[in-house]
This record gives structure tokens, C-alpha cells and sequence, in this order.
């Protein structure tokens, strides 16, 4: 198929222009949130090339610091999108990218956003320090009023990262941070970016720590995370499917860990029902440890043939049809 046809750059800018593509950049997120990064992937990549075309049109100051902060979001997403289908390079690269445009712009809470994010990178690929790093260099940029969903973001995950690690005590300290932060928020406007850290994925993350704390500190943190991850679940619609994915993925690991094989059994393949719709490379990299861990019961049916479904979709089984699935009608 023939490549598509990027349109002329435009030699001027508007307001009007900066919030088309704002919009584009919300409905690409929903996209991924929804489907997974390898079914937008294409779109977002495209999306990205063709607003790059702007950076050099003349606009008013107004407009400019604006574009600089809508093509630090758009970068932001596209980052999260190859991190999610397994590109960690290439989502570098795009956040490098956004912490530039986001610091020309001079908006401090995409910049801790967009460390958070880095931070997820490694925390993902299992270096700790560095996640912690990232995750410590984004609560720099959280110092303003209106900040504290940023600020409770990159507590929790700091706390996951620690709970990681075994750390106990700082992973509940950051823990505790995370909710006052998420708290102290009220009702405060939420910018895009951060839109998706609700209550719901409040309850989620803090799962996501009790649920390592209670493999690397103390089993006892699966009767806190249980009910945690199954109030996220139940809150969680199909817009956030990844999201309710993980929580699935979660909430079996704990079964396993409490020694409820029969329960853990039903909600692993659960988990795996739900993940049948979603392109994901980090989904795919969850289930892993899920599989692992249903393999050590091998005496129990239900474990040995979770544990052989799992393991038969380490890698992707389908294409997603990544072209077709774009910006819907209007957008």
C-alpha cells in the first residue's frame, strides 16, 4: 500500500490549528487506552510527521508556546504508544523529544508527566534506579497549585518501584504520599495528559504495589491488594480495557500468592479473555510472570493449562489492522 500523502506545511498558524490538533492527540489516547499502542500505532506516527510541519510556520507568541506544548503532548503520546508495543528505543527518542518542546512551551507539569513516563520505561524493563531517578526528577516540576494529580502519579509509582525492591517501608510512605497528594487535588481542572489517573487507577496502582510488596516483603499484602484491584476492576469500563487487562493480571497474581489456585485459575483466564482485543506488548509482558508463577502448581489442572495458554502468546498471534483503526470520522 502506497505510503499516505502528507499535506503541504502550512506557512502560518492559528489558535484554531493548535486545537485540532490537541483534539487529534485526545482521540489518538483514547485509541490507545481502548485497543492497545500496536492498533495506533501507524496513526500516531503519521499524526506526529504531519504536525511537525508546523514547528516552523509563523504564529503569534500566544500560539507558539502553545504549539510547543500540543507537540509536546502529541511526542508524549507517541512515546507511550511505542512503549506499548514494545518499541523502547523509538519511545525514548519521542520523549526526549517532548521534554524539549514541553520546556520551550515553559509547562512544567508536561515535563514531570513526561518523566513519569520515562520512569515507567524502566520500571517496565526491570531498572529499578533509573525509574526512580526519572520519578524523583519529575517531582521538581510539581511544585505548582493545580499539580497534585502529577504529584500523586509520581509518588505511587515511586512507591512501586521501592515495593520492587523489597522496600517496605518507603514503598508505604510514598504510598501514603500518593493518596494525599490524589486528595489534596479536590476538584481541580485536570489537564490531558493526566486525565486517566482517576480514583479508579488510584485504587489500581496501589494494587500494583501491594501486590509486589507481597512478593518481594510479605505475603500479607494480598489481602490489601485484593480488594484494591477487584474495586478497579469493576470500575474500570472498555474505554480503559489495557487498564482493567492489568488489574485482571494483578489480582490473579495474588490468588496465586494467597495459595487460591482455583480462584486464581478462573481470574487468569479472565484476564486473558480480556486482553483478546488489545494490541499490547506490555499486556503480553504481564501475563508472563502470571504464567510463571500458575506453572509452579503443576498438579493443579486448571494452573498447567493457564500456565501453556499464557506461554502460547508470548508473542502476538494476530496483525492488528493498525492503518484502519485511525482518527474516527470528525476528528
Amino acid at each position: 500500500m502506497a505510503a499516505p500523502h502528507l499535506l503541504p506545511a502550512p506557512l502560518s498558524i492559528g489558535a484554531s490549528d493548535v486545537a485540532r490538533m490537541e483534539s487529534d492527540t485526545h482521540a489518538l489516547r483514547a485509541l490507545d487506552y481502548r485497543h492497545g499502542g500496536e492498533a495506533c500505532l501507524d496513526a500516531v506516527r503519521l499524526r506526529v510527521r504531519e504536525c511537525e510541519e508546523t514547528a516552523e510556520a509563523s504564529a503569534t507568541p500566544v500560539v507558539r508556546q502553545r504549539l510547543h506544548v500540543a507537540l509536546a503532548d502529541l511526542h508524549n503520546l507517541a512515546g507511550w504508544v511505542c512503549f506499548d508495543a514494545g518499541l523502547a528505543g523509538s519511545a525514548r527518542g519521542h520523549f526526549r523529544h517532548a521534554l524539549v518542546l514541553a520546556g520551550r512551551g515553559r509547562h512544567s507539569g508536561l515535563i514531570a508527566n513526561i518523566c513519569y513516563r520515562l520512569g515507567r520505561v524502566c520500571l517496565h524493563q526491570g531498572n529499578l534506579d533509573d525509574a526512580l531517578g526519572y520519578f524523583e526528577l519529575g517531582q521538581r516540576d510539581v511544585t505548582r497549585p493545580g499539580d497534585e494529580i502529577g504529584a500523586s502519579i509520581l509518588s505511587m509509582n515511586a512507591a512501586w518501584a521501592h515495593a520492587k525492591q523489597g522496600d517496605e517501608d518507603m514503598a508505604c510512605v510514598l504510598l501514603n504520599r500518593g493518596k494525599e497528594h490524589f486528595a489534596a487535588a479536590g476538584d481541580t481542572p485536570v489537564p490531558e495528559w493526566a486525565k486517566f489517573f482517576t480514583e479508579n487507577d488510584l485504587s489500581a496502582l496501589a494494587g500494583a504495589v501491594h501486590t509486589d510488596l507481597a512478593r518481594t516483603a510479605n505475603p500479607r499484602h494480598t489481602r490489601i491488594a485484593i480488594p484494591l484491584l477487584t474495586r478497579a476492576i469493576g470500575g474500570y469500563g472498555d474505554a480503559m480495557a489495557r487498564s482493567r487487562a492489568f488489574s485482571h493480571i494483578l489480582l490473579a497474581i495474588n490468588h496465586l500468592v494467597e495459595g487460591n489456585i482455583d480462584g486464581a485459575v478462573d481470574i487468569g483466564f479472565r484476564a486473558m479473555v480480556s486482553t483478546e482485543d488489545i494490541g499490547s506488548a506490555r499486556v503480553r509482558d504481564r501475563l508472563r510472570p502470571l504464567g510463571l508463577l500458575a506453572r509452579r502448581h503443576g498438579s493443579h489442572a486448571g494452573a498447567r493449562e493457564l500456565s501453556a495458554r499464557i506461554a502460547g502468546i508470548a508473542a502476538p498471534v494476530k496483525q492488528f489492522s493498525r492503518t484502519a483503526r485511525s482518527l474516527p470520522p470528525g476528528s
